[in-house]
């Protein structure tokens, strides 16, 4: 498929992250590794929704490696798309811990938008590290 390799280079693909995944699919690249369900680890994708929960309605969907920081920036994508192509943008965004870094609450709080996400803390760590997520 023409130009399907490239999309290696997207920002919520393999530009996602500068880590170098531990395995990579022969025959489909694009794909994530992940044990997230805390079973068996298999290559995935996440799929991003973006609902107006008032009216029950899809505004956006955005598929994107299974990462932390390709799918923050797909809600970043799909907000601004909404935005252009529909001229709405939410007054509140209601989201999951992977949304809680200091980086995505920023970025919605330049926007004019109220987040509701549990915010991404290490301060309770016990092992003397400190785990600083760097997103684009």
């Amino acid at each position: 498929m023409p130009g399907y390799l490239e999309t290696l280079d997207d920002a919520t693909f393999g530009a996602a992250s500068e880590v170098t995944p531990k395995f990579t699919s022969f025959s489909d690249p694009a794909s994530q590794w992940t044990g997230a369900l805390k079973g068996p680890a298999f290559f995935a994708y996440s799929t991003n929704y973006l609902i107006d929960t008032d009216h029950a309605i899809f505004m956006d969907v955005e598929a994107t490696r299974a990462i932390r920081a390709a799918e923050v920036g797909a809600t970043q994508t799909m907000l601004t798309r909404t935005r252009d192509r529909f001229d709405l943008f939410p007054d509140r965004l209601a989201a999951d811990t992977a949304y809680g870094s200091g980086y995505m609450l920023g970025w919605l709080v330049d926007q004019d938008i109220e987040p509701h996400a549990p915010v991404i803390g290490r301060s309770d760590r016990k092992d003397g590290t400190f785990s600083n997520l760097e997103f684009p």
